[in-house]
C-alpha cells in the first residue's frame, strides 16, 4: 500500500510540474493578449491582439495590430503572448500528454 501511495504522490508531481511547465513567462518588452481579429495578407496574417493579459474581461485593454508570418495555431480567441524581438506564441493550445 506504501508503495502505491508513493507512485500516486510522485504521478501528481510530475502532472502539476507538466502543467507549470505550460505557461510561459512574460519578459520585460513582452505583452500577453487574446486575438480579436485576425486577417490574412498574402503569406503574412495581420493580427489585432487586445492587451488583456489573458483575463476574461474581453473590453479593457489596449488594442494592438501586428503582422506575423501565418501561422495555423493564431486564432481569433487564442491567448498569446508577444515577445520584445516579435515572436507571438499561442499559450492556449495545449500540448500532447504523457500517459505516463
Amino acid at each position: 500500500m506504501k508503495k502505491f501511495s508513493l507512485a500516486l504522490v510522485v504521478l501528481a508531481g510530475l502532472g502539476l510540474a507538466a502543467c507549470s511547465s505550460q505557461t510561459a513567462p512574460v519578459g520585460e518588452n513582452a505583452y500577453k493578449g487574446n486575438i480579436v481579429f485576425s486577417q490574412p495578407q498574402g503569406e503574412n496574417l495581420q493580427l489585432t491582439i487586445r492587451k488583456n493579459d489573458c483575463s476574461g474581461n474581453q473590453q479593457e485593454g489596449e488594442q494592438v495590430v501586428i503582422t506575423r508570418k501565418y501561422d495555423s495555431s493564431l486564432v481569433v480567441g487564442a491567448c498569446v503572448i508577444v515577445s520584445g524581438d516579435g515572436k507571438t506564441t499561442n499559450v492556449s493550445t495545449s500540448s500532447p500528454r504523457n500517459p505516463l
